[in-house]
This record gives C-alpha cells, sequence and structure tokens, in this order.
C-alpha cells in the first residue's frame, strides 16, 4: 500500500459517521500499542484490500460485523 492509498483511506473515513470514526481510531491505537492480534487470514486480507479499491461493495452492517467480530478479539 502506497502513502497515497493511506490518505484516500483517511480521506473517505473522514466522511463517516462519528461513531464509525471513532471505532477506526481505537482499531489503529491498538496497532500503535501493540495490543491489536491479528488473526485475519490471507484471504480475509485480500478480501479486504479488495473492497477497499472499491468502497461501495460493503455496506455500513458489514463493515459493522467485521469491526464486531475482531473488537472483542
Amino acid at each position: 500500500m502506497t502513502k497515497q492509498e493511506i490518505r484516500d483511506v483517511l480521506e473517505r473515513v473522514l466522511t463517516w459517521s462519528s461513531e464509525d470514526q471513532e471505532r477506526v481510531v481505537r482499531f489503529v491505537r491498538e496497532i500503535e500499542h501493540g495490543s491489536f492480534t491479528d488473526d485475519i487470514t490471507d484471504e480475509e486480507w485480500k478480501l479486504i484490500e479488495k473492497r477497499l479499491a472499491q468502497p461501495d461493495l460493503a455496506t455500513d452492517e458489514e463493515v459493522k460485523a467485521v469491526f464486531d467480530r475482531y473488537r472483542g478479539a
């Protein structure tokens, strides 16, 4: 992933609801503090990357389900 791709994703995050933005912030802070455990498979990462390239494919409910799944991990 390039720096420009990261900037593009962050620009889209700014358009999300404040609740979803807070989830992203919590996720990033977990990574920063080393408390995030990545149990996402390579196949799931490929799906995530594919959907990032086409952001309209995931509904709000699908995004919430993914965050909910990994929030308690």
